[in-house]
């Protein structure tokens, strides 16, 4: 029998899991049938909701989210509903609930559903789960009918449509649009990509002399230096992103969220004395991993989908364009201090100790 150990979440911040912190994923294709698909939701969303620790003794079963069936069935059709020619779609549960094998903060159930339509028009889904309980909460749909096919995001109660008169390039400039501001949202507010990132830039402005460091010469060096972590690191992610998206690799989730807390352990204990000859292959492995991560809001939207090159596309570049920004805002500044002593006795030296602390505590919270 799985058991969950909602226990050990509540004692850790949501932000120790930061790919998955409160995000539902909802996919409905057209049949013969209906629209048939499914709704996935994170057990610890579902605990804070409708309490499926029975016993509350911090230990959930999975029989005890079986249990809990008519319950969880309740709340999609009281949160999750789908209109079409402006009549409500009756939802039907003929399919048990299932286990996603995650673990942590990632372990959701699966709940399969059709909503039968009785008239022909264009399709309304309406959604407003969790959002009162849980500000943060998002939702990520991918809705196919016909030859039709949009994924986009919710992050509030709402409702998102196909309209059948919309062309291709229409739908898919507007899952370009919503998967960009995604992907600026994401790096933005990802505190691991973010601790990384920033570990990386505090050494750019200066150069490794055997175990210590200097002062870069001239702030062509500060700029390529920057340009090199920051590019490798790109390509790497944007590699693993696009091959884990697609489908063509995948890697668990537990242990891509542990080594992307290692990450930040290890470059900022490389920053406190310097112990790594290559710096940029490094880079470029943690962020392969990275990459994974950033995947992992995607991976559910690319079965039987005719455009997620373009959501995937929008995310990466949203990605990209967040993490320009960052390194635009701060290396100014970092290049401005270099040459003052404080700069790598003081700022690089304790700055990089608390990241190196930050990292451990997510690695030990993911554990």
């Amino acid at each position: 029998m799985r058991r969950l150990f909602l226990l050990l979440l509540t004692l850790f911040p949501v932000t120790a899991f930061a790919h998955q912190s409160s995000t539902a994923l909802l996919t409905l294709k057209e049949t013969t049938d209906g629209l048939r698909g499914s709704v996935q939701w994170q057990l610890i969303d579902l605990e804070q909701s409708l309490g499926l620790d029975q016993n509350r003794d911090g230990e959930l079963l999975w029989g005890e989210v079986k249990a809990m069936t008519p319950e969880i069935r309740t709340y999609v059709e009281r949160h999750l509903s789908v209109q079409q020619g402006g009549e409500a779609c009756a939802p039907q549960f003929s399919v048990p609930l299932r286990f996603n094998n995650a673990r942590g903060a990632m372990a959701s159930a699966i709940v399969p559903v059709t909503y039968v339509c009785s008239t022909e028009g264009n399709i309304e889904v309406s959604y407003s789960g969790f959002f009162s309980l849980l500000p943060e909460h998002r939702l990520l749909w991918n809705l196919s009918v016909g030859d039709q096919s949009r994924q986009g995001v919710l992050e509030a109660s709402g409702s998102f449509s196909i309209n059948s008169e919309m062309t291709t390039g229409e739908l898919n400039k507007q899952t370009f649009a919503e998967f960009f501001v995604q992907g600026v949202i994401h790096i933005l507010l990802g505190p691991d990509h973010v601790a990384f990132l920033l570990t990386l830039l505090l050494v750019s402005v200066l150069v490794q002399q055997k175990t210590h460091w200097q002062p870069a010469a001239d702030v062509r060096t500060c700029v390529k230096t920057a340009l090199l972590y920051v590019t490798t690191f790109t390509v790497a992610h944007s590699l693993t992103l696009s091959a884990s998206a697609l489908g063509w690799l995948a890697l668990p989730g537990y242990w891509v969220e542990l080594i992307i807390a290692a990450s930040v352990v290890v470059a900022a204990l490389h920053n406190l004395r310097p112990y790594l000859p290559a710096s940029a292959v490094v880079v470029f492995l943690f962020g392969l991993v990275h990459g994974f991560g950033f995947a992992s809001v995607l991976s559910e939207l690319t079965t039987g989908t005719g455009n997620i090159a373009w959501a995937l596309f929008g995310f990466n570049l949203g990605v990209e364009a967040g993490q320009v920004a960052i390194t635009l805002l701060v290396m100014p500044l970092l290049i401005s201090l270099r040459r003052l002593g404080w700069y790598r006795q003081v700022l690089v030296r304790y700055l990089s100790a608390a990241l190196a602390a930050l990292g451990s505590y997510w690695v030990l919270a993911r554990i």
